[in-house]
């Protein structure tokens, strides 16, 4: 896995070497960077869930009438489920944006005789900065005190790990809504360090294959597509949203 941590730290000393991209972004193994990615995401997710789960039973804790107890425990089974899957899934919208990027780069690569397994390979370990995230996250929910969190709170937990747009927002005490809340989840360190690492190993792949081709590399294009995707990502993910919460949390 060190092909992971090395395209996170973006070596700058390798960018002029022959080949830098197929090895730096580790694309001459894909298989390798996507199971060691979504095991990094898997593990570290897992690791924050016994927390939240406590959490989760100190703060709805049945009380009350039976009504109010029976309430108190479908949302509970609810919340685990939705918390389970948040933390052991990748982010949807940057699935969603890989599978674009995909499906665009994949055609336009293979012109000039790029395998779509470095394609796969670029956007695995484009993809590393979610290990740093999962990582802050993880932080966030062991050392934040559990005084004062209600079940709503305990839910979004993690996503007190927000260096952005929403984080700096909820610093000043707004909180946007709908698509403006969506945006600025979606305007955040991790993310565009994702999108400018996507844009890079695509770019070097492109370079290469001009290279060894005898044409002229195109510089823009990753750039603007791996931008795209991951706009469109976070659109579909904010329109499909409350649809994969009422089915996550088991609402008829």
């Amino acid at each position: 896995m060190s092909f992971t941590f090395r395209s996170m730290l973006l070596p700058l000393s390798a960018l002029g070497e022959p080949g830098a991209a197929m090895d730096v972004a580790g694309s001459r193994y894909p298989v390798r960077a996507v199971a060691g990615l979504l095991l990094s995401i898997t593990v570290l997710g897992a690791a924050s869930l016994p927390r939240i789960l406590a959490l989760l039973g100190m703060t709805l804790a049945p009380v009350g009438s039976p009504l109010a107890a029976a309430h108190a425990a479908a949302l509970h089974d609810g919340l685990v489920r939705y918390v389970v899957a948040d933390r052991l899934l990748p982010p949807p919208p940057l699935v969603l944006a890989a599978v674009l990027v995909a499906l665009v780069a994949t055609p336009m690569l293979a012109a000039r005789r790029v395998a779509w397994t470095a394609v796969c390979g670029v956007l695995a370990v484009g993809a590393a900065p979610l290990v740093v995230q999962r990582l802050g996250e993880l932080i966030v929910v062991w050392t934040t005190p559990a005084d004062g969190l209600v079940a709503g709170d305990v839910a979004s937990l993690a996503t007190r790990f927000n260096v952005g747009l929403a984080g700096i927002l909820s610093a000043a005490g707004r909180t946007p809504d709908g698509a403006w809340g969506i945006a600025a989840d979606a305007t955040n360190a991790i993310g565009l360090w994702v999108v400018a690492l996507w844009g890079w190993g695509l770019a070097r792949l492109d370079r290469d294959a001009a290279a060894v081709s005898g044409r002229a590399a195109r510089v823009v294009w990753p750039f603007m597509l791996s931008a795209a995707a991951y706009a469109a990502g976070y659109a579909v993910y904010a329109a499909l949203l409350p649809t994969w919460l009422l089915l996550v949390m088991g609402v008829p």
